[in-house]
């Protein structure tokens, strides 16, 4: 039995369409029941003004993580978008990457996938790329998207759906992770360049001020001719 943390979104609904808003992002939401999974979407679409983009512009998301024994990219996590007809073979793409067949891409755990994207599951979609969460996660779009009137995702919900124009995808992705995203021809056997992961940048504390050197009090002994100087005494904790 696993129990699930409750986790609130990074970037829930209304802040991602303020956000496309924002970037000058065109798109069209609508609202509908529930819809995990891609049948279910589907149905649900039918009746609505994207029912014309089921078959046709309808994504499916696909989170994974490459084996610690997957070679040169191991621990990377990619998050391929495709259309719901194109065929995703990940051993074929663990290929084209360069990952040993010996460990090839799998679906990432449910820690990271709650702990990365950090959404509902059924609602996975290329917009996570703007969380901070996401930072390390590398996009492949499917190339036949780049051919579609209307692309469809959830925006971080499944009871909503969101379409776009592939350009106003790239507008986006161009602002929320540039060099963190590429198309790929699903069906062909190309090798597939990913660049390295640059790290996050690390915001440093900042450094405590320098105390001014201790100037040791002087006094005069009463009970004598001379002068001594008091030894001075530190609050215990101060960096001197």
């Amino acid at each position: 039995l696993r129990i699930t943390k409750f986790r609130p979104m990074a970037l829930a609904k209304d802040d991602l369409l303020g956000k496309l808003a924002k970037w000058n992002v065109q798109q069209t939401t609508i609202q509908h029941e529930l819809s995990p999974t891609c049948e279910i979407h589907s149905q649900n679409l039918k009746g609505t003004a994207f029912e014309k983009f089921i078959g046709n512009g309808q994504a499916k998301n696909l989170f994974f993580k490459v084996p610690s024994g997957g070679g040169v990219l191991k621990n990377r996590l990619f998050l391929v978008c495709a259309l719901v007809e194109t065929e995703v073979d990940n051993k074929a793409l663990s290929g084209r990457l360069g990952i040993k067949q010996s460990a090839p891409l799998r679906f990432a755990s449910d820690d990271i996938f709650d702990d990365v994207l950090q959404i509902p599951k059924g609602s996975v979609n290329p917009f996570v790329l703007a969380q901070q969460s996401c930072s390390e996660v590398f996009l492949l779009l499917d190339k036949k998207f780049q051919t579609c009137e209307g692309l469809l995702f959830h925006p971080m919900q499944s009871d909503f759906t969101t379409c776009l124009t592939p350009k106003q995808l790239d507008a986006f992705l161009e602002r929320a992770a540039p060099n963190r995203f590429t198309y790929i021809d699903l069906s062909s056997s190309d090798k597939i360049d990913v660049p390295p992961m640059v790290p996050a940048p690390t915001t440093s504390k900042p450094s405590k001020p320098t105390q001014p050197p201790a100037v040791a009090p002087v006094v005069k002994d009463s009970g004598s001719n001379g002068w001594y100087s008091k030894p001075y005494e530190t609050v215990m904790g101060w960096t001197l």
